[in-house]
């Protein structure tokens, strides 16, 4: 028998904006801006570095070089974060045809979570590495936030959203 449509379709809503988050905080280069001398876009896997040549501002991306290995590992707890959140996602279009595929979303979802966890503890560990120059958990006064790194926060919630849908806590038959 299959699963209730609200379930299955607030879990997957919330699964699919999740992975859409995920991949654009990863690929986007704004988890750590520095505004000293120029500004510098830092991500897990991009680098940018803004320049002003004859009144003119100059941006140039390249593959980030010298990263800690606290973001390495971020990265690669967000990559694998990322293919089980699409395994999530297959798992709940298959649940409209046999309801057990929710069950195997829902804990699929939950690992993906686990390692979107992780990888936002590990994270700020890596500020006193090269690039960023703080310690770890503190940023210098001239760095911040920047929104990819909010965008990863904001993916890591929407799962535990879906997966709110999963366990039929919400839209649960009364």
């Amino acid at each position: 028998m299959a699963e209730r449509p609200c379930t299955v379709v607030g879990s997957l809503i919330f699964f699919v904006a999740s992975f859409v988050f995920s991949v654009v905080a990863l690929a986007t280069p704004q988890w750590i801006v520095e505004d000293f001398q120029g500004t510098s876009k830092y991500g897990l896997v991009v680098e940018c570095i803004e320049s002003l040549y004859k009144n003119e501002r100059r941006e140039q991306c390249q593959r980030a070089q010298d990263v800690p290995g606290e973001w390495q590992a971020t990265t690669a707890f967000i990559s694998i974060g990322i293919l089980l959140l699409l395994c999530a996602t297959v798992a709940t279009v298959l649940s409209f045809s046999r309801s057990s595929f929710l069950n195997y979303a829902k804990w699929i979802a939950f690992a993906a979570a686990g390692f979107f966890s992780l990888a936002s503890l590990v994270f700020p560990i890596g500020f006193d590495g090269e690039p960023v120059g703080g310690k770890a958990f503190k940023l210098p006064e001239h760095s911040n936030i920047g929104f990819s790194y909010i965008a990863f926060i904001v993916s890591l919630l929407l799962i535990f959203v879906g997966e709110l849908f999963a366990m039929k806590i919400l839209c649960a038959d009364f």
